[in-house]
């Protein structure tokens, strides 16, 4: 096993809890670790003593335009498959909020997005897992049981080495119609009026003054585009990013800084229809590097849930008797994805909440455990850090024993294991 030689501070993308772990390049399962991409998650299920870093492998395999499949390693970035993908008019099917992510985390994670077709785990034809126990080929119809299992199980039964992706007909340009509306409300109101006449939706609000953008897409093909831009398909727009270049001192992002921040956010965005480029549609925040330094040393925390919509309008009233404002509000609506062992993807809405790292923060969100459990929620463990664990055993009682039992067949000295996985599973 080859390490780091001394030991790396790493941390979950909300900087929140960090830690020093030795950074490992070759699999050795001799010791325990868990498989690592770019450190997109947010809280701790990619963080542990000794990280398996994946991004060496970048290899591209193959690809095959006619029959709709790219083939590639695990530790490949999605931005990379995208510059590549999108000027030959081709995309992957559901893509999250940011393009600098790893394969394997997206499938691990089984990552969703903005688009109504489903989750990642939807458009996998095949992956290859090695485990303790061996070399896996996972597809629907050979190791199933491990395919359906490691889509969505936090890296915990073994390493995703690489994977056979579907692709489908894509644009650089997306057809984008934002509609203002007012509150959690007129943004759930507009968003189940319209979504099923779009491809694409997210709400955006403002929590602090309510104001909402509920955001559509389609793709704009070839065909559609004005001279200028078929001219140009596929060259996509030189934009600046701008870099955060220390974590910041804990009073620089404060309340009244968001406010203002959210004000000029709703008025700049354009209103009605508009035709933007692909990158600036789904990953807005990729432009700012580091934006997560602008929490300061305690970071943050994202709770994001998935259930009906009388639990997100319960947890905007705990909010607002609180009146601890999120930073960031985003309002999706998601499909049921079958078979997966352990996953969060199911029917209903999806409520993502951005909060600094305080100790009244952690308190009020104690009170969101109870709606989760009211109403049957799940929460996103790549977005967690904080739950209880006897809130996480009880909204995921059913996954927790489906995906243990497959870790006693795979990995039966529980070799792949997270921070997480210590807090949450073990008892």
């Amino acid at each position: 096993m080859s390490i780091s030689k001394k030991p790396d501070t790493i941390c979950g993308w909300g900087r929140f809890p960090c830690i020093e772990a030795n950074i490992l390049d070759k699999i050795d399962f001799s010791k325990s670790f868990i498989p690592r991409g770019y450190g997109k998650s947010y809280g701790d299920e990619s963080l542990y003593y000794n990280v398996y870093d994946t991004t060496g492998l970048e290899l591209f395999i193959d690809i095959d335009l006619e029959k709709g499949y790219i083939e590639l390693q695990s530790g490949v970035e999605l931005q990379k498959i995208l510059r590549f993908l999108l000027p030959k008019g081709y995309t992957l099917p559901v893509v999250p909020g940011t393009s600098l992510i790893s394969v394997g985390g997206a499938i691990a994670n089984d990552i969703h997005g903005k688009s109504s077709r489903g989750a990642f785990g939807d458009f996998i034809e095949s992956f290859e897992l090695l485990t303790p126990e061996g070399l896996y080929e996972c597809s629907k119809d050979e190791n199933s049981d491990l395919f359906y299992g490691a889509i969505g199980s936090m890296g915990l039964l073994g390493v995703i080495t690489k994977a056979k992706l579907k692709i489908v007909r894509g644009s650089p340009y997306i057809r984008q119609n934002i509609i203002p509306t007012k509150g959690l409300e007129g943004a759930l109101e507009t968003l189940e009026k319209y979504d099923k006449e779009y491809e694409f939706s997210v709400c955006w609000i403002d929590a602090f003054s309510e104001n909402a953008l509920v955001m559509f897409g389609d793709y704009a093909f070839y065909e559609e585009l004005p001279l200028d831009l078929k001219l140009g398909f596929g060259a996509f727009k030189s934009k600046k990013t701008i870099e955060i270049p220390l974590v910041m001192p804990d009073f620089v992002l404060n309340d009244l800084d968001m406010r203002a921040y959210n004000a000029y956010y709703f008025h700049r965005m354009p209103k009605g229809e508009a035709l933007v480029d692909y990158f600036d549609f789904f990953f807005p925040l990729d432009n700012v590097k580091n934006w997560n330094r602008l929490y300061g040393k305690r970071g943050f925390l994202q709770y994001q849930f998935v259930g009906p919509k009388e639990a997100s309008l319960e947890v905007f009233e705990i909010i607002k008797s609180h009146k601890i404002y999120p930073y960031l509000v985003v309002l999706k609506r998601l499909k049921a994805s079958p078979n997966r062992v352990f996953s969060f993807v199911k029917e209903g809405f999806t409520l993502a909440l951005d909060f600094p790292v305080r100790d009244d923060v952690l308190k009020m969100l104690q009170k969101f455990d109870e709606v989760m459990i009211k109403y049957n929620c799940l929460i996103y463990m790549a977005k967690d850090s904080r739950l209880p664990k006897d809130v996480f055993q009880h909204i995921y009682k059913d996954q927790i024993k489906a995906l243990m039992s497959l870790k006693a067949r795979y990995d039966k000295d529980f070799v792949l294991r997270s921070l997480m996985f210590e807090r949450l599973f073990m008892r």
